[in-house]
């Protein structure tokens, strides 16, 4: 599957309404104080009056029993729309009547005309989105990397709202969503429109997509090697994308702050690993 679709998925913008009228925000800062999208903050005062909902005190329960936030996304994203109702399993820990009270917080809040009036900033981040990832081939590379064909169809979706620091993978039956925060500025300034990091988003991208697919084997080759295995398949993937400058400066980056002085051994040795896989099958 070579194709990666741009868009906005409904059910998992509602998540993410919820989670900036819980605890989520306040976490966050205290995990890393940064500036949201100005976006988050309109979110986020629209929906402060609706923090006693049910769905709200749900996702706090959910996520002080350490319920992955990717999780409650893979609960909205198996469900019909615009009623809600299961159509597969729910992940563990995610109770149904969560569920329920979802759909009711996007009744009572009517957050689907708020999404009507502030259509700009979305448009403006999935065409960005579009130019950058469409023509990328993260699949294919993907593909190339496991030995076998990424097994789902890939949504890459933007996300203005929260999570604000790291992306999200949700799972479903036949598709992979994943949610791309906008690249965080240096500082605590606003981040920036993702046309201006070109290299963080595909960076990312590559980052979930290599521990999905090759989770099995990273498990066993032990901490060190995987961040080194991870960061070598990002760089080559980038080379590819973006051009060697770009993969070049991405390698001495993380050779630097993750403290990986033979990352660029273990890019030699994947490219080549890569290079003899793909002479076997062709």
């Amino acid at each position: 599957m070579s194709e990666v679709t741009i868009t906005i998925d409904e059910r998992a913008r509602l998540v993410t309404a919820v989670l900036a009228a819980s605890q989520w925000p306040q976490q966050e800062q205290a995990q890393l104080t940064h500036a949201v999208h100005p976006h988050a903050k309109q979110v986020h005062h629209f929906v402060l009056p609706f923090r006693g909902h049910p769905a709200v005190i749900g996702v706090n329960a959910a996520l002080a029993n350490g319920v992955p936030v990717d999780d409650l996304f893979a609960a909205l994203l198996r469900c019909a729309w615009p009623e809600l109702t299961p159509q597969e399993a729910l992940p563990a820990g995610v109770n149904p009547d969560w569920v329920t009270a979802v759909a009711d917080f996007a009744q009572a809040t009517a957050v689907a005309t708020f999404w009507a009036n502030h259509d700009a900033p979305w448009h403006e981040a999935v065409t960005d989105l579009q130019a950058i990832c469409q023509q990328s081939h993260l699949p294919d590379f993907i593909g190339r990397l496991s030995g076998r064909p990424l097994p789902k169809k890939l949504v890459v979706m933007p996300n203005l709202i929260y999570p604000a620091l790291h992306s999200v993978l949700a799972e479903t039956d036949a598709t992979l969503y994943l949610l791309l925060p906008p690249p965080k500025a240096v500082g605590e300034s606003p981040p920036w429109p993702f046309r201006e990091g070109p290299d963080w988003v595909l960076a990312e991208a590559c980052h979930r997509l290599v521990a999905y697919s090759m989770a099995d084997v990273l498990a066993q080759a032990g901490a060190e090697r995987e961040q080194l295995t991870t960061r070598a398949a990002i760089t080559l993937f980038l080379e590819e994308a973006l051009g060697e400058a770009e993969a070049m400066s991405y390698m001495v980056r993380c050779k630097r702050q993750f403290k990986l002085p033979t990352l660029p051994l273990a890019v030699d040795e994947l490219r080549q690993f890569m290079q003899e896989n793909s002479s076997l099958t062709n």
